[in-house]
C-alpha cells in the first residue's frame, strides 16, 4: 500500500479533527469513527427494544354473570352481571332484559347500571313486570323504568335476615332445670 496524501476531515460521530491518509485503495480514517456510530445504532435500537417490551395491548372488559331469571312466559331473561374493566381498574354493576334464547352482549346494561359493585337480583313478577331488588340506594344509579312492553320497579332492600335467628333460650325451653327421677 502507498500512501499518496494525508486529509483532515472532521469526525461525525466525534465532533474532531482526524486525519486520513489516501492510498492506492483510498481513503484509511479513524479506526474509532466508525464504531462509535455503530454503538450509538446499537443503543438506540436497545432503547426501542426495551420500550417495545414495556408496552402491552389493552385488555378488553368483560361482563361476569352474578344471576339469570327467565320471565314466566318464557321469551325474555333479565341478566345481572358485573362488568370488569382492568385497564380502567373499575367493576360495575349491570342488569339487561335479552330475548330468552339470546347470549349477553358485551357491554353495558340495558335497565339498570350501577358505578360499584353491589349485590343486585332482578326477579320476574309478571311477564311485563320485572323487580330489581339491591341493598344499595338504586336510585344513584342510571335506571330506566320502562323497557319495549316491561315495566321495571326498583327496590331498595333496607333491613333482611341473611340467617334465621336463633330462639331465646325461654322461647325453646332451654336453661329451664329438669328433674331427674
Amino acid at each position: 500500500m502507498r500512501i499518496t496524501k494525508t486529509k483532515r476531515t472532521l469526525c461525525v460521530c466525534s465532533r474532531r479533527y482526524s486525519e486520513k491518509v489516501k492510498s492506492d485503495e483510498g481513503y484509511i480514517g479513524s479506526p474509532f469513527c466508525g464504531k462509535r456510530v455503530y454503538a450509538r445504532w446499537f443503543l438506540l435500537l436497545l432503547c426501542l427494544c426495551l420500550l417495545q417490551g414495556c408496552y402491552h395491548a389493552p385488555r378488553p372488559c368483560q361482563n361476569v354473570t352474578t344471576s339469570e331469571d327467565v320471565s314466566p312466559n318464557g321469551q325474555l331473561k333479565a341478566v345481572a352481571y358485573r362488568r370488569l374493566c382492568p385497564e380502567e381498574h373499575s367493576i360495575t354493576t349491570h342488569v339487561s332484559i335479552i330475548r330468552a334464547d339470546e347470549a349477553l352482549p358485551d357491554g353495558n346494561g340495558n335497565v339498570f347500571a350501577y358505578d360499584n359493585e353491589i349485590a343486585v337480583r332482578a326477579t320476574w313478577l309478571s311477564d311485563k313486570r320485572l323487580a330489581i331488588y339491591t341493598y344499595a340506594d338504586p336510585s344513584k344509579g342510571t335506571r330506566i323504568t320502562r323497557a319495549g312492553n316491561v315495566s321495571v320497579e326498583y327496590s331498595r332492600i333496607v333491613e333482611t335476615y341473611l340467617v334465621t335467628p336463633h330462639a331465646t333460650a325461654a322461647e325453646s325451653g332451654a336453661g329451664t332445670p329438669v328433674k331427674s327421677p
